[in-house]
């Protein structure tokens, strides 16, 4: 993690969602884990764990793959928007 960047990460006031793909050779894992660990609200969450898709993960070529990011996705929005009340 580059010094540098820390600051800007602590400086984070949202509440942070980063969905990691494990095998992913252009994002690798640790770094969002890393990231993440500087980020006052920050959820770190593994795209369907065990898969061997990587990057493609978040593609949509996988059925599974997208169930499990339209869940966690929508429970994150829910989350900050307190199941859309923040919304209106």
């Amino acid at each position: 993690m580059n010094v540098e960047t820390i600051p800007a990460l602590r400086a984070s006031k949202g509440k942070t969602l980063h969905l990691v793909a494990t095998n992913n050779l252009l994002n690798p894992e640790f770094e969002r884990i890393e990231a993440a660990r500087y980020i006052r609200d920050a959820r770190v969450v593994t795209i369907s764990p065990g898969t061997v898709t990587g990057h493609a993960s978040a593609g949509g070529a996988f059925p599974a793959d997208v169930d499990f990011l339209n869940h966690e996705i929508s429970g994150f929005v829910d989350l900050v928007t307190d199941r859309g009340q923040k919304l209106h």
